[in-house]
């Protein structure tokens, strides 16, 4: 028996080229490497086939011992497991600390997300960076902000549910956008599309989209009429249960005082940094603040597209001179008036659910 037909050991592979690997090897014979570093230092660029070939054998070659063959792990995917803990708990050291490491994932997260725009290409990156910031904040909450015993159990069962609520709609957003990767592909192949108007195709999920208005990295599906409404009751619900919960936490942590006898807000957080469960607390309320801050933007941009019967490929597509003046100006074919686009944006899911049933 040769040696390629032998059992893989935990440790072994096939790699790209279907040759025999092992994963500690995975340093080591990296030509497209050695070609990009020397074509840097010679001032002459990294060329992008090398770039491209490079991280085709970083993502073969990153991988983990399993049983009958190492397995592939996705770099992008893992990155955020180490990246964000790890920035949170440098961001508890002080208040420097903290701004200077909040300014640098704000850098990065936006140049990750223009590079992945650019290069219209599919990655897990976000997502799993969503995935952890919830678990993160969640868990920080509730074993690290609850044992504080100054929230009460409503109050707590208050935040859990809007999480839930959150959850739920993302999982029925992303559930129709898989039943309509087909649908719409089929009525297309029949010359059908014209049906249905304002169809999309998305270079990152392959499919078409009808009324797409952009791909959210974050979920990691299209946004279109199907699911557009739902989107904006997701994104609402995420800011509520950022805000209450950031609220809660920073009411907790630091000095509150009263408004109106009832409510409470955090007045004086000078000493936050001398105790590391009240530092983790308090940079993660304001963790959720900068999230919900950004979701409530993007709210604001999204409210207003439905408004004034605009997709967000749409208003991409408009000249500057119309996006000052909110494309009132602009030539609106599909504007049916403000409460026409938002029972348009309310009700048209169900049209398209029941194309999709049809497949």
């Amino acid at each position: 028996m040769s040696p390629d037909n032998d059992p893989l050991c935990c440790c072994e592979y096939f790699d790209i080229h279907q040759e025999r690997n092992h994963i500690l090897l995975c340093c080591c014979n990296c030509q497209d490497l050695d070609e990009s570093v020397e074509s840097f230092i010679s001032g002459k660029g990294i060329p992008p086939n090398k770039a491209r070939g490079f991280m085709a054998t970083l993502q073969d070659r990153v991988r983990v011992p399993w049983q009958g063959g190492a397995r592939r792990v996705a770099p992008d995917a893992i990155l955020p497991i180490f990246m964000l803990p790890s920035m949170l708990l440098l961001a508890t050291i002080s208040i420097w600390w903290t701004i200077s490491i909040f300014s640098f994932m704000l850098l990065l997260l936006s140049y990750l997300y223009y590079c992945c725009m650019r290069s219209v290409k599919k990655t897990n990156f976000f997502l799993i960076w969503s995935l952890m910031s919830l678990i993160i904040l969640l868990f920080i909450f509730e074993f690290v902000v609850m044992p504080f015993l100054e929230i009460l159990v409503h109050e707590n069962l208050a935040v859990i549910l809007l999480v839930i609520l959150c959850i739920t709609c993302i999982y029925v957003i992303k559930i129709r956008t898989n039943r309509l990767r087909y649908a719409f592909e089929n009525q297309m192949e029949n010359g059908e599309s014209d049906k249905i108007g304002r169809m999309h195709y998305c270079q990152i999920c392959q499919i078409s989209i009808p009324e797409r208005d952009h791909h959210c990295v974050w979920f990691d599906c299209c946004i279109g009429s199907h699911n557009r409404f739902l989107f904006l009751i997701a994104i609402a619900l995420a800011i509520g249960a950022l805000l209450y919960s950031s609220n809660l936490t920073l009411t907790s942590v630091c000095h509150p005082f009263h408004i109106y006898k009832t409510i409470l807000l955090p007045d004086d957080c000078s000493d936050v940094y001398e105790q590391f469960e009240l530092s983790l607390s308090f940079v993660s309320a304001l963790y959720s603040l900068g999230i919900a801050t950004v979701f409530g933007i993007f709210l604001m941009y999204e409210v207003l597209l439905i408004s004034i019967g605009l997709t967000g490929q749409e208003w991409r597509a408009l000249p500057i001179s119309a996006k000052l003046c909110c494309a009132i100006t602009a030539h609106r074919p599909y504007n049916k008036g403000f409460f026409g686009n938002w029972f348009r944006a309310m009700c048209f899911c169900q049209k398209y659910q029941k194309i999709a049933s049809q497949y």
